[in-house]
């Protein structure tokens, strides 16, 4: 695939992504990327992905990660050398951490290796600014320390000496000459000091004498700091000593976080360019879902790709006008298929499917061999050779201007010949051309297709499938400044029935558009009517509980009523029985309750009628709907809205649960449709089916 792979541009796309990487590793890894079909190794780094994905805040910052080599052996580091490794395994231990904690990535993290020792005894010897510590051996902090000791005792000598002798001084500050401590005499008077003349001002006028009575000291002195310099090479030697056998460990630490760095990069040029990480296929199909080509993205609006190849066609034939965007098209779903089969994300929509291509071939623009001295179409036939000798049916081919750069009847038999064999053999092809008798072929063979750069008063860059487009060559070149006589003759020349044949394609291109355009705004009043239906009816819903409330508190009331009047009663009765009241007076009193209770139960009734009585509207809405809905391939705001329109009809119609199959791609559905139903007061619960039954890629929501 490495002709193809530079031919539509992955390694400029490499490039780009590389820089979202943080350290040099990181980017070096994403440029090494080879494209190959993702098999279960290689699936495995998108699952990587996808966690990262969700994770990458997390992530700390990799600039510091750099590969400096194994450490030759008698070489020592330097100490910013060693500081530098110290950090690298600080950003190891952090990052362990970070991912045990929150259990992702957890294959990478068995594979970093903390190293607490090497890194302690480096920060321990090493200080933040590079410089070894006074007392990184005690060694090193005693013979620092007698420094220290015998500068003040020179210092002090050299005090008491120019406090005598200062008549003979040019200053009366102590320097540093030759590595020995010395005074400044005037030069006339050196002679008039015991002891040895270091060194001259460059003036002449100043003799850096060093006292006879300091030599000893000053030479106890140097010996000191000689000691102490060995004691640090010492330090140095055994710390790279240390490093270089831990190196596999640090080697593959680094591979590691470089892994990382370049996984946090794709997550990043992810949500960027709006990528999502197609699904993959074992069988030769391809299925392109608003798909865009990334580098055109850098810098420009791109119209995004539909297309659908491998069960019932395997064979694309595309044609339209010149510069209208077959090329591009070429070049769009080369640098897709093969950033997928890199590692990387690409600019589409969910529902995206990329199916299993040993072999990618193409032949795009004019690449005629130069070293070989071909003509353009020599060229072209020597690299049709090649690929007739290896095509299968995992092969995927891409070819630009079939037919063409030859006589077009000989061209149009030769390319007829080479699509049909290429068919037979089970390949994918997509292919573009001029040339109206492949045209006619294609229409009339099963298994293959047209479709057109659409041209609607110039070119639009969608694609059409099911049409065969106009080449457009006289209007394309008006619209590009060919002068007007020019073009009049062209048409003159050319028969009429031609130039009327591309305007009835142009016009039948208008009028698909204006049907697609007329269908969605049917769509959208559908959708509108529908969420007004189902609002009149939670409204009537409402109206309905409200009511059954309203009932249950009258009756409510009633019982409370009668049982206050029964309890009064039964007072009553024992009031009177303890008065002796006359017989007719508890009669009396009978039958006024009784009337009571008769008017409490005439009230009971007529609640309970009322409550019996059927709404007098309703709208009917239809329950034959399958238990489950896919919202794969479409934008979120779309696949809320049919899953909204679902769940009501679901509801209706009394099921208990539903399936959702969002696909995993880049989790965005996924996360989507969990967000919304968490909230949903049609759903009691969600939950994830085993890996047998759709994994991550479904939802089970459980209706009220």
């Amino acid at each position: 695939m490495k002709d193809i792979a530079q031919i539509v541009g992955l390694n400029h796309l490499l490039k780009i992504v590389a820089e979202y990487a943080d350290s040099i590793p990181g980017k070096e890894f994403i440029l090494s990327l080879k494209p190959t079909h993702p098999e279960e190794k290689e699936q495995q780094t998108f699952d990587y992905l996808l966690q990262v994905i969700g994770n990458q805040s997390l992530i700390p910052d990799l600039s510091i990660i750099e590969n400096k080599g194994k450490p030759e052996i008698g070489v020592f580091l330097s100490t910013k050398d060693l500081l530098h490794h110290a950090r690298m395994l600080e950003i190891v231990a952090e990052m362990k951490e970070i991912l045990e904690e929150n259990k992702f990535l957890i294959e990478l993290e068995e594979q970093l290796v903390e190293l607490p020792e090497l890194q302690k005894e480096i920060e321990k010897s090493i200080d933040e600014e590079g410089l070894i510590r006074d007392d990184a051996t005690p060694l090193l902090k005693s013979l620092i320390r007698q420094r220290k000791n015998l500068q003040s005792q020179i210092d002090e000598r050299l005090k008491e000496i120019m406090a005598d002798r200062g008549e003979l001084l040019q200053d009366t500050i102590v320097t540093q000459r030759s590595g020995r401590t010395v005074i400044p005499v005037k030069y006339e008077r050196r002679g008039e000091i015991e002891g040895l003349v270091v060194d001259l001002s460059k003036s002449g006028n100043t003799a850096f004498v060093e006292p006879g009575e300091l030599i000893p000291m000053n030479n106890r002195f140097r010996e000191i700091e000689i000691e102490i310099e060995e004691e640090k090479k010492r330090i140095l030697k055994y710390l790279t000593d240390r490093l270089r056998k831990e190196f596999n460990s640090i080697k593959r630490n680094i591979e590691t976080l470089a892994i990382i760095d370049s996984l946090r990069a794709r997550a990043r040029y992810l949500q960027d360019f709006k990528c999502i990480i197609p699904e993959f296929s074992d069988e030769c199909i391809l299925e392109l879902k608003k798909c865009r080509h990334p580098l055109l993205m850098v810098d420009r609006e791109v119209v995004p790709l539909d297309l659908s190849l491998g069960e019932e066609n395997r064979t694309l034939l595309v044609s339209g006008p010149n510069a209208g965007g077959k090329t591009v098209l070429l070049k769009a779903i080369g640098i897709n298929v093969l950033a997928a089969y890199s590692g990387l994300p690409i600019p589409a929509a969910e529902g995206t499917i990329i199916g299993k291509f040993k072999n990618l071939y193409g032949i795009i623009e004019d690449e005629q061999s130069l070293e070989e001295n071909l003509s353009s179409f020599s060229s072209y036939v020597i690299r049709f050779k090649r690929i007739l000798e290896k095509a299968d049916e995992f092969s995927l081919v891409l070819c630009d201007e079939l037919g063409g750069n030859t006589d077009p009847e000989e061209g149009s038999a030769l390319a007829t010949a080479i699509l049909n064999t290429l068919t037979e053999r089970g390949c994918l092809i997509i292919a573009t051309t001029h040339l109206s008798a492949l045209k006619f072929y294609v229409a009339e063979h099963e298994g293959m297709q047209n479709a057109a750069m659409e041209y609607i008063d110039g070119p639009t860059y969608h694609l059409q499938p099911g049409l065969p487009g106009g080449s457009r060559a006289i209007a394309v070149a008006e619209s590009l400044g060919l002068p007007i006589e020019v073009i009049t003759r062209a048409k003159e020349f050319l028969d009429s029935s031609v130039l009327k044949a591309e305007d009835l394609i142009e016009e039948l291109a208008r009028r698909t558009k204006k049907i697609k355009e007329r269908e969605r705004e049917i769509e959208e009043l559908r959708t509108k009517l529908h969420r007004s239906v189902m609002e009149y009816n939670e409204k009537m819903g409402n109206l309905k509980q409200e009511r059954k409330h309203l009932i249950q508190e009258s009756e409510e009331k009633a019982r409370e009523i009668i049982a206050d009047a029964r309890s009064t009663v039964e007072k009553t009765i024992r009031d009177i029985k303890e008065s002796k009241a006359a017989t007719e007076s508890i009669k009396d009193y009978k039958k006024a309750f009784d009337f009571f209770l008769g008017e409490q139960e005439e009230k009971k009734r007529k609640t309970t009628k009322l409550k019996t009585e059927k709404s007098p509207i309703r709208y009917e809405v239809d329950t034959d709907i399958p238990l489950e809905i896919s919202i794969r391939g479409i934008t979120k705001e779309e696949a809320w809205e049919e899953l909204d329109k679902y769940l009501d009809r679901a509801v209706l119609a009394g099921y208990d649960h539903i399936r959702i199959v969002h696909g995993k791609g880049s989790w965005i559905l996924r996360n989507m449709t969990h967000e919304k139903l968490k909230k949903d007061p049609r759903v009691t619960s969600i939950s994830t089916p085993p890996p047998r039954e759709g994994g991550g890629g479904v939802t089970i929501a459980k209706l009220k």
